[in-house]
């Protein structure tokens, strides 16, 4: 039975394996671990680039669902909705931000929410575990159907996966909004309705795997659109046109493509626009909206922003581990080189026997399949480990990736896939050099020498790639290490030190736009009387934190050549603002207590707008429009970086807090503290209830930490990449000291001869520190090569430095010299040892 005779001889090859392995324990240890750290972390990073770059949402049909990009408000949803030709289906969301949830029995929490329309699950194909989900009944009246849909794991953490669930109350409160007002008064006036948020009842739990429409996000409740005005308290935006802030996703007819869709919703969005623009439309808006066009992409993946963010650091993140396993099974290759040729009596014997090559090949490469499974199964556990630390690198940021690590088939699969490739990959050419020898040399032990020196060369050939790959991943954490530093020193225009961050919400307690500058000035008298407090000021965006507002100005004396010559950013600050967060003024004034509603409206820009527009003149004096308002420039200040480190200064202004030009939606006060800020941050709190108690603090935070926050994938590169580089240093370092080592003891009876006729000992560890320095040296040529044509590949990640940046290539040559000296010292230093007695009578 032929079949049955393979399988016999596998079982034959499987237990022969283990006993080799049995006996030589130090090896197998060496090799499975070296292959474990490999395999786990391209699983780990395979994992995270699974969910964020490759899976589908988990709902029916996923490759017929089209994004349409962009945040609309909720009238121009109903129009989409209502007379696109190419969607069966269309659904509205929008992401809740500061959510707090209170459940009976339990304190208020922070929890993740969606608002949706009544056709969000229907249009997905999701159901319920218990209960319903939203229907399109629930989006028949505002406020009409307080109801809510949670997640499987929320209701497993929150009510112990209960199934008496259905009719319980959430309460529900949102802070800060995500949306685009266009500078419209669209909120209401104090007490003209209820802010404590919406009280719902639970009517149903998504199923397990159902997570949201965004991959890498997780949602915990859901809650008809309709609900909106009273889950985000102040903010009615269902009736205002000029609010964009609903996201719209919707499923294809059978038969319609993505080409098609993507041309017809083209030329319904110009009918929408212009319907709005009505009888009095202008020639100028005539051609504005014939160019107008939106952006119709794949669903399949969902709204998220996270696969656009973390796409290309995870690529690299993908590359540079995979380049470790390279490293690791080099390292495998070698110790399987040495185990072959001390095993070359054993081939011989058996192939005199009448063992056919073939055959020996396939009982060497079990053995590295074995070496590569075990390998495979302990980095599984090994990835585990690892993405629990990669999620946890990312847990500040704004939107981290939330994704728990599963052992699934696809994770499952790939490290299979991986781990016997890699079998092959580090176990064909030592199985094949094994078994290719002279039986009547190898049968009278005459060819040791020759035969060693051949696997001494392939051996430090290998070595040499080692060397080569792990200065390429040197090079790269270098780079990204020093990208990472040079943000976190960029010169922001101010003192980050003691700088904390106090977000507040005024609309959703019930205040009107007017009433904002006055409550947080009471906000503020009384936080600069807090022990420990410097100075405190307060605006519209935050640092680092916020929105970016902007819009076209008309500035005195200059003519525009374009619109884009017009373009500037603004914020609207309070008193005091540049003298107490510490950013120089140039010229003029800091705002003060008199700049009111009433007072003439005054205006501070800031250097790079002072140069674009007065070309070195003086623009104190000079007046500049903006919107339905003309200002007159008070001061000039320095550039700032408020928002993100790698933008370019940009043309900017500032107006009072009092005198808003656009709608105000939250205060962020910028607090300037004596010592550690950490300890104000609970009398922060207690003065902001004592002037209201509904005044929601959304967070209260260092600005450090938001700078930190801002960098997130900066910090993710380079602390992997790190990682990664000094772990691939390591294995070099180890398979540099076991050829060495190798090689020494080959050459006992060589280095026996020269020391008996009168070599010193310095003479034997130079001569093996130069074979060592060789290795060296040929691995870094190939490695600053590989990397002079590499690292241009990653130039949009680095800050501060080129790719091609000397000291970086210089320092990392450096230290991979100095680890290659250091691990070819030990056997330099026992070459010198040798008695030559001793190694004139080696065997």
């Amino acid at each position: 039975m032929p079949g049955w005779k393979s399988v016999e001889g596998l079982f034959q090859d499987l237990r022969y394996t283990t006993r080799q392995l049995g006996r030589n324990p130090g090896f197998a240890i060496v090799a499975v671990l070296s292959l474990a750290l490999g395999i786990g972390a391209n699983t780990a990073i395979f994992g995270l680039i699974d969910h964020v770059m490759l899976r589908f949402l988990p709902v029916r049909n996923p490759e017929e669902l089209l994004v349409v990009r962009g945040l609309f408000s909720y009238p121009r949803f109903e129009q989409i909705r209502d007379r696109n030709e190419v969607f069966s289906g269309v659904f509205g969301s929008h992401t809740l931000t500061d959510m707090t949830v209170k459940t009976p029995g339990n304190p208020a929490g922070q929890a993740t929410g969606e608002l949706v329309s009544g056709t969000y699950f229907q249009m997905l194909g999701v159901n319920t575990v218990i209960g319903r989900p939203i229907l399109p009944e629930d989006d028949r009246a505002p406020e009409s159907s307080p109801v809510a849909v949670i997640s499987y794991g929320f209701w497993k953490q929150t009510f112990g996966g209960s199934p008496d669930v259905l009719g319980k109350k959430l309460q529900v409160r949102t802070g800060s909004a995500n949306a685009n007002t266009g500078g419209l008064d669209i909120y209401e006036g104090p007490g003209s309705r209820n802010t404590e948020g919406a009280v719902l009842t639970i009517i149903g739990v998504a199923p397990p795997e159902f997570f949201g429409d965004a991959v890498g996000t997780s949602t915990d409740i859901w809650i008809p659109m309709m609900m909106q005005p009273a889950a985000m308290p102040g903010r009615p935006w269902l009736a205002q046109r000029g609010a964009s802030w609903v996201n719209i996703m919707g499923r294809r007819k059978p038969g319609v493509s993505e080409e098609q869709a993507r041309a017809s919703m083209a030329v319904l969005w110009r009918r929408i626009l212009t319907d709005e623009a009505g009888d009095k439309i202008t020639e100028k808006r005539k051609r504005e909206i014939a160019q107008a066009n939106l952006r119709v992409e794949s669903g399949e993946k969902g709204f998220g922003q996270i696969r656009r963010q973390f796409s290309q650091p995870l690529q690299v993140l993908m590359t540079v581990v995979g380049l470790v396993l390279l490293i690791a099974c080099l390292n495998v290759a070698n110790l399987l080189l040495a185990r072959a040729t001390a095993r070359r009596r054993e081939i011989g014997v058996r192939l005199s026997l009448g063992a056919g090559r073939a055959r020996l090949i396939r009982q060497l490469l079990t053995e590295s399949l074995v070496l590569a499974s075990l390998g495979g199964a302990l980095g599984l556990v090994v990835a585990g480990v690892a993405t629990q630390v990669l999620l946890a690198m990312v847990a500040g940021s704004n939107e981290a990736i939330n994704i728990p690590f599963q052992a699934d088939l696809r994770t499952l699969g790939f490290a299979a896939g991986l781990a016997a490739l890699t079998g092959i990959l580090f176990g064909l050419a030592p199985a094949l050099r094994a078994t290719r020898i002279s039986l009547a040399d190898t049968l009278k032990d005459a060819a040791r020498n020759s035969a060693g020196g051949r696997r001494g060369s392939t051996a430090k050939i290998l070595v040499a790639g080692q060397v080569s790959v792990s200065l390429l991943l040197l090079i790269g954490a270098g780079l990204f290490l020093r990208t990472l530093y040079n943000l976190k020193h960029e010169d922001v225009g101010y003192d980050r030190e003691n700088l904390l961050l106090m977000c507040m919400d005024p609309i959703s307690a019930g205040y009107r736009r007017d009433d904002i500058g006055r409550v947080c000035q009471r906000v503020l008298d009384r936080v600069r009387n807090i022990p420990g407090v410097r100075a405190a000021t307060f605006s519209e965006n935050g640092l680092f934190s916020g929105t970016e507002s902007g819009g076209g100005v008309d500035v005195e004396g200059f003519t525009p050549s374009s619109d884009d010559d017009r373009t500037c950013r603004f914020d609207q600050v309070g008193p005091g603002y540049f003298t107490n967060i510490g950013i120089p003024l140039l010229l003029g004034r800091d705002f003060n207590e008199r700049d009111l509603p009433g007072a003439p409206r005054v205006t501070i820009i800031n250097e790079t707008m002072a140069k674009f527009y007065f070309h070195g003149s003086n623009p104190i004096g000079k007046h500049i429009t903006s919107a339905r308002f003309q200002m007159e420039i008070v001061g000039v200040v320095r550039d700032a970086q408020d928002h993100n480190f790698r933008w370019e200064p940009v043309r900017r202004f500032y107006v009072s807090y009092f005198q808003p030009i656009d709608g105000i939606t939250t205060a962020n006060f910028e607090i300037r503290t004596v010592g550690n800020p950490a300890g104000v941050i609970s009398m922060l709190r207690n003065e902001v209830q004592a002037v209201d108690r509904n005044l929601p603090v959304l967070h209260v935070r260092t600005v450090k930490e938001l700078m930190d926050q801002s960098v997130t994938q900066e910090k993710l590169v380079a602390k992997l990449s790190a990682v990664f580089g000094a772990l691939a240093m390591m294995l070099a370092a180890i398979g540099l000291y076991g050829v060495m080592s190798y090689a020494v003891a080959r050459r006992t009876n060589e280095i026996g001869i020269r020391m008996a006729l009168g070599a010193r000992s310095g003479n034997v560890a130079r001569m093996i520190l130069g074979e060592v320095s060789v290795l060296i040296v040929a691995g870094a040529v190939a490695g600053i090569g590989g990397a002079w044509a590499s690292t241009r590949l990653v130039k949009s990640l680095l800050f501060g430095l080129t790719a091609l940046d000397p000291l970086t290539f210089a320092g990392a040559a450096a230290v991979l010299a100095l680890v290659g000296i250091v691990a070819g010292y030990i056997p330099a230093r026992r070459a010198s040892k040798i008695d030559p007695m001793v190694a004139l009578r080696y065997e």
